[in-house]
């Protein structure tokens, strides 16, 4: 059985801001790693995306709206199997989707939450994004740039994002990364990934 990942959001204070300045924002962020998407009721989004790039997705979707003043975004990934297919995802259904859909539902001042067909891996995960989602929650418009450029530059030093954000010094990149937890951010995504990967 061939498993995959969807994830469900949608924006918190979005009609602070006229959607042709978030809409782009988001449609952006979900290209770079979504395989099929859709934008619905407005403000709300499904993407189907390899289990892989479950957690860096949702992480980065996050920093990219988060570069919007009073933005922000609450996802949930959804790992299991697709049943249907449908080259338009919202007539998709499945396991992924159902486990995506319910771990939406129950989120409540979470932001970001998981389920899986696999009940020590959900809870384990679970826990571990509650604490990374309440960092990112936290997130000013500029580290949350900081954040989304080094997601979209994997390979490059601190003075390299430096570079591309235009600051002057390489330590205010690192300051600023330090301040968004994004070392710890990163271990959690690798942890949780390696966990669902060892399962499928």
């Amino acid at each position: 059985i061939q498993l995959t990942a969807i994830i469900t959001g949608d924006l918190i204070n979005s009609r602070q801001l006229k959607p042709k300045i978030w809409l782009p924002v988001l449609e952006q962020s979900i290209k770079l790693y979504a395989s099929k998407s859709d934008i619905y009721r407005g403000d709300s989004f499904q993407v189907e995306v390899e289990i892989a790039k479950a957690l860096e997705c949702v992480f980065y979707i996050k920093a990219a709206l988060k570069t919007l003043k009073n933005i922000d975004v609450r996802m949930a990934i959804g790992i299991g199997a697709k049943d249907f297919k449908n080259r338009d995802i919202k007539k998709s259904n499945g396991e992924a989707f159902l486990n995506s859909g319910e771990a939406f539902e129950n989120l409540k001042k979470e932001t970001i939450g998981i389920k899986t067909p696999w009940p020590e891996a959900t809870e384990i995960c679970k826990i571990m994004l509650e604490l990374a989602s309440q960092i990112a929650d936290g997130w000013s418009e500029n580290i949350a740039n900081s954040v989304k450029v080094a997601f979209e530059n994997p390979g490059k030093n601190q003075q390299d994002l430096a570079e591309i954000l235009h600051k002057k010094y390489q330590s205010q990149v690192s300051t600023e990364l330090t301040k968004a937890g994004f070392n710890k951010i990163s271990k959690t995504i690798d942890f949780c990934t390696k966990t669902l990967i060892a399962r499928c």
